[in-house]
């Protein structure tokens, strides 16, 4: 059965009667509880541009597209919250389809869902909000505060997005429990799209920043040079980046510099002025130091820069 089958408002019971903790939908608007500082955000998602339906299975997309709405709020040390979900469906849009994508954007017990918009249109789309309350204690993570001296450490591997098209037409999508291909895919390759579809906003790191003292830091949505230009331009300070120090899924074989920008990996970026052991036995990695400057960053590799072009991802780039 497709939307047009049911018609909004036969849609909007489907949905409710099929997952009850959403809403209530038949108000105006969602009432959340009092908040001492509210922090929000959004992020929209089209097809063919963000995502393919026949990459995954749908619940696997919703739970993607759901923890990259909320790394935001993780790059800034707030807690999940609530997300609202404004969708936009083409009338061949099928109900099972559409009931596997929402049983992946309410799959975190942390974080409700609690109402939106569904309109009809020419593509596939979603435009997640995200609210949550930072609480009244303690600094918020942010992107101006990064000094001369500190250093650049990254939560996690980079590269998830490389190539990542070309890989997906070849696995022919990653489908069932184990997200397994339809095709031939080597290991190396196969762990990538497997990360790549089923990332985490960096909740749990975050909660190790702030308890060590951090305050500045981004996720690494649209490249690490992108994200360490953020860094720089907000703090005034210049950044340093080394190549070689930073940890790439095994699939970026000799191309390090275009797996470190490629984006979509969702890991934090921060800056610490101590020494770190307290990171390295996390997991993370240093991958670079702040200077005073203009607010200019740049990646090198041996000490030697690279090249590195527009650094990121641009949705309005050629």
């Amino acid at each position: 059965m497709r939307v047009s089958d049911t018609g909004e408002r036969g849609l909007l019971s489907f949905l409710q009667r099929r997952f009850p903790g959403i809403g209530p939908l038949d108000d105006d608007a969602a009432l959340l509880p009092p908040m001492s500082r509210p922090v929000i955000t959004t992020d929209s998602f089209i097809e063919g541009v963000h995502f393919h339906r026949w990459w995954c299975d749908p619940n696997v997309l919703g739970r993607r597209l759901l923890e990259a709405a909320l790394s935001d709020l993780a790059a800034m040390g707030a807690p999940p919250g609530f997300v609202t979900v404004s969708t936009t469906l083409t009338r061949e849009t099928e109900l099972e389809w559409l009931e596997g994508f929402y049983a992946g954007l309410t799959s975190r017990s942390d974080c409700r869902l609690v109402g939106g918009e569904t309109v009809s249109g020419p593509a596939l789309g979603f435009t997640l909000t995200a609210v949550s309350d930072a609480g009244s204690d303690g600094k918020l993570l942010r992107r101006s505060g990064l000094r001369p001296g500190d250093g650049l450490w990254l939560t996690g591997r980079l590269g998830r997005a490389l190539d990542v098209v070309r890989l997906m037409e070849q696995a022919g999508g990653l489908h069932g429990d184990g997200l397994e291909p339809a095709g031939p895919v080597p290991p190396a390759e196969l762990e990538q799209l497997r990360a790549f579809l089923t990332p985490h906003a960096a909740f749990e790191e975050a909660s190790i920043l702030r308890e060590a003292g951090v305050v500045c830091a981004i996720d690494v949505s649209d490249g690490l040079l992108s994200e360490a230009g953020h860094l720089a331009r907000e703090s005034g300070v210049d950044v340093e980046l080394a190549l070689e120090n930073v940890p790439l899924f095994p699939s970026a074989g000799d191309r390090r510099l275009e797996a470190a920008c490629s984006g979509e990996d969702f890991v934090l970026l921060f800056g610490f002025s101590g020494d770190g052991a307290d990171f390295e036995r996390a997991g993370f990695r240093r991958v670079g130091s702040a200077r005073r400057g203009p607010g200019r960053a740049w990646i090198t590799q041996g000490g030697v820069e690279l090249p590195a072009g527009g650094g990121g991802y641009d949705h309005f780039r050629e």
